[in-house]
């Protein structure tokens, strides 16, 4: 009876565990897993991980269960209640507006989490590819560049997830300071008045669930990517210190295999260089097929939440417009400039990621430059001379094939908002 419990209590610690893994487990082994561990921690929470039990197992049935709840009262209850407040006021641009961009920027997280289910292969495999051997870091340097990316990938998830808990956090205390004449969000619903006792109290404590909520599952999302791109990074910062230092790497593999009593201890100094290097090659080679990969897994949902970004942000812009005599709504200003905040670093953060691969990605080629090449023969040269065509085109991934992650792409998205917004405020005019 005593192991029955524990196994149960076994599986559900996996269904879901009680902290994400590494809060309180030692990074000294550098586990792949740490870079997505708050991510699936949060999608374990709140029943969007995938489901890998069998049809057979008892909790196989009791997440689906538990998905199908939260997904209703996360996503389809707000969302019904949405659609009917917007048909309700199609003829004013500005309660459209008001209520379009909140539905807009919840409805596309839902989608995102719909194209994640649909490649759980790509993303599963994405995360088994971490484990590769080309992706182990040997030397001492090599594992402060993956710490470093590790360290990078989980803050970027932890501080903007909470930035936007945080942001939505004023839109739910917001109807405190309009003497409770409105919901944190506009919602209506056929069969009842939701300002009216005791409908507007049990709404209010659905939104102060539900917001947080589906703030936190897009901020999963959001850095999902950008936790993959992360861990890429890190390889290709692995990949330059090795170029810059063949020598010193040839020369530490060698005295590891005669302190280990491996033959290849007593070759000579060219072949462990040469070893290095084509090692390098294979590497690089590897980080490619990784990238492609990413770009294979998230390019469909990355492309719609660019697009959507924009009518978003142009949305916002006509709702603040649209406020009348905004003296005597502070709260709703404020809401309204914080939740367009958490936007522009949204899109921000995956072209800034983005970013970081085509610079880092091109830099290797100024690393091999920079490597004790001159001190080689010619046959090594070979070596640097076929990595050098190899790093002429930069690493980069794409939305759709559409939009390149840049920060040139970012600029351009604010661009085309901020004009979109231009003719909205002249159509309201």
């Amino acid at each position: 009876m005593k192991i029955l419990t524990k196994n149960i209590k076994d599986k559900l610690s996996t269904l879901l565990p009680v902290l994400p893994y590494g809060v309180l487990e030692s990074w000294d082994d550098l586990d792949p897993k740490l870079y997505h561990a708050i991510h699936i921690y949060w999608l374990k929470f709140y029943g969007m991980w995938y489901n890998n039990f069998s049809p057979f197992n008892i909790l196989f049935w009791i997440q689906i269960i538990y998905t199908l709840i939260i997904l209703w009262l996360v996503c389809f209850l707000p969302g019904i209640g949405e659609v009917v407040y917007l048909l309700k006021r199609k003829e004013n641009i500005g309660d459209i507006a008001e209520g379009l961009y909140l539905f807009l920027s919840e409805m596309y997280t839902y989608f995102k989490i719909a194209v994640f289910w649909l490649n759980k292969d790509k993303v599963m495999n994405l995360i088994k590819y971490l484990y590769c051997e080309e992706f182990k870091p040997v030397e001492a340097e090599h594992k402060e560049f993956i710490r470093k990316s590790i360290k990078t990938a989980r803050f970027v998830m932890t501080y903007y997830s909470t930035m936007c808990v945080g942001a939505v956090s004023v839109g739910i205390i917001m109807p405190i300071t309009e003497n409770f004449d409105i919901l944190p969000t506009n919602v209506e619903y056929p069969y009842f008045n939701v300002y009216t006792s005791p409908a507007y109290q049990i709404l209010y404590v659905h939104h102060i669930y539900y917001k947080p909520a589906t703030c936190i599952i897009d901020g999963v999302m959001d850095t999902i990517l950008a936790a993959f791109i992360a861990s890429t990074i890190g390889q290709i910062e692995i990949l330059a210190f090795n170029l810059r230092n063949f020598d010193v790497v040839a020369e530490r593999r060698r005295k590891r295999a005669i302190n280990e009593h491996k033959a290849t201890g007593a070759l000579s100094e060219d072949y462990h260089i040469r070893t290095v290097l084509r090692d390098c090659i294979i590497h690089h080679n590897s980080i490619i097929r990784y990238v492609s990969m990413i770009e294979n897994a998230f390019s469909l949902a990355s492309a719609l939440q660019f697009m959507l970004s924009v009518m978003v942000l142009c949305l916002i812009g006509v709702q603040f417009l649209s406020i009348e005599n905004p003296s005597s709504h502070p709260m709703q200003i404020m809401w309204m400039a914080i939740y367009l905040t958490c936007m522009l670093f949204e899109v921000f953060i995956l072209c800034w990621f983005g970013d970081e691969l085509i610079w880092k990605s091109l830099d290797l080629r100024q690393a091999a430059f920079e490597g004790p090449w001159l001190k080689t023969n010619a046959a090594t040269r070979k070596y640097i001379i076929i990595f050098l065509e190899r790093c002429k085109r930069p690493l980069r991934v794409t939305a759709g094939k559409i939009f390149v992650l840049s920060l040139d792409t970012y600029t351009v998205l604010i661009n085309w908002a901020y004009k979109a917004f231009a003719v909205m405020s002249n159509m309201k005019k």
